[in-house]
């Protein structure tokens, strides 16, 4: 690994450092600078990998349809103050959670759909029909690719459960506005449409979980949550590879493909380093486990946020909100994210982890227990995710963690089924 490198991501951890960016794995890994792409006016070079666009499989063959389309419509982060419960926070939000892939039936409508498998590009006819109909702005777009995730658009931190579509001219905003059943028309609405050629910056979130994008003509910037590192990084290099074909035109408006830098303007630093000894500064390495997952709490599901350091567990809520903010006026070189603030809702030293629960029933869930042996206090982490990877990986680092302290194995049972 080149010794600049500024994330690096393994199966377990993530390493900060500075300077350079990287994408891809240890073997392959690939740099990208921020200007990299503008060469002396030659193609872009992020050399992530051409993505072969295959043919979309239907149910349905291809019926000639008139194609119709009407389209209608911070500051740097901050620690606040502790909270008690994740209940109130999104007691009005319409986020809906899916369920984790073990619990949907061959027939569900989501399965029908084809909506959380990772071949982004073969789509379900009755969606096809849609976005050709009802989504798409221009009789000659052709569909790319599509994402089931939810987004968080700057300006407003509420996460909204979407369909990202792509086009080869365009990129769309769905929103999933009720349940999944029925027509695509009955719980999809346009939310909003952007020209590939617009997109300026392109940029995988922390722990390859999510995708950061910003367009130059409306100055939207979205974060696309995804929850699940091998998804996000399959459908980064795809989108990426669509993308790259704009680059070398005149009108691109793309200044960056880029990895997200942990650094003292992330939201995150002070956690970080909260229990460092020593002096921590960009060049330092700092090892952490960065997990996006829900909290089962009160028979609902909560996003949060699972940081772990090598001695803390912190459970969080993130505000997701980004944009890439100028820092000069004048230069076009000189930009830092802008993201938003991180609520801190519980913090537990590694130490009073007791035992760490997985179930054959639902490989995406993972209990911690946490006892303390001084307030004579036992609780549970119940956690949801959407990566049956990213559960093992959680699990490795505390049982790393937790075993160099004590010495012994940590209690680790896996279950038929939860409770």
């Amino acid at each position: 690994m080149n010794e600049h490198s500024n994330v690096t991501e393994t199966d377990s951890l993530l390493m900060a450092r500075n300077l350079s960016f990287y994408i891809g794995e240890e073997e392959t890994v690939t740099e990208v600078g921020r200007d990299s792409w503008r060469d002396e006016g030659h193609e872009a070079s992020f050399n992530i990998g051409d993505s072969q666009l295959t043919s979309f499989c239907t149910a349905d063959p291809s019926t000639p349809v008139n194609k119709r389309g009407s389209f209608t419509s911070g500051t740097p982060g901050e620690i606040l103050c502790k909270g008690d419960s994740l209940a109130g926070s999104y007691t009005n939000s319409m986020l809906v959670v899916p369920k984790p892939l073990s619990e949907y039936g061959e027939e569900s409508s989501e399965a029908q759909y084809n909506l959380f498998t990772g071949d982004f590009q073969r789509v379900d006819h009755r969606l096809k029909l849609f976005f050709d109909v009802e989504v798409f702005e221009e009789n000659t777009e052709e569909l790319q690719c599509f994402l089931k995730l939810s987004t968080v658009k700057f300006g407003d931190a509420e996460e909204v459960p979407s369909l990202l579509v792509v086009s080869d001219h365009r990129i769309y905003v769905l929103v999933i506005c009720s349940e999944i059943q029925g027509q695509p028309s009955d719980w999809l609405r346009k939310r909003e449409s952007h020209c590939i050629a617009e997109l300026s910056y392109l940029e995988v979130g922390l722990g390859s979980q999510s995708i950061r994008a910003e367009f130059e003509d409306s100055g939207a910037a979205y974060t696309l949550l995804i929850r699940d590192r091998a998804k996000c990084k399959s459908f980064f290099n795809l989108l990426t590879g669509i993308i790259r074909g704009f680059a070398p035109n005149s009108d691109s408006k793309l200044k960056s493909i880029s990895t997200t830098r942990v650094n003292p303007q992330h939201h995150l630093w002070p956690l970080l380093c909260e229990n460092v000894e020593s002096d921590i500064s960009e060049d330092s390495h700092i090892d952490f486990f960065y997990l996006l997952a829900f909290l089962v709490q009160d028979g609902s599901l909560a996003p949060v946020t699972v940081l772990v350091t090598q001695a803390t567990l912190y459970l969080l809520s993130e505000d997701h909100q980004w944009r890439k903010g100028m820092s000069s006026q004048t230069s076009n070189e000189n930009t830092e994210s802008i993201s938003g603030t991180v609520h801190i809702h519980e913090t537990q030293p590694i130490s009073c982890v007791s035992s760490v629960h997985l179930f054959l029933s639902s490989p995406y869930r993972v209990d911690i227990k946490l006892y303390d042996e001084i307030a004579k206090d036992e609780k549970t982490w119940c956690l949801q995710t959407e990566s049956q990877g990213l559960v093992k990986d959680l699990v490795e680092w505390v049982r790393t963690q937790w075993e160099a302290m004590f010495g012994v194995k940590l209690n680790t049972t896996l279950h038929e089924t939860g409770s």
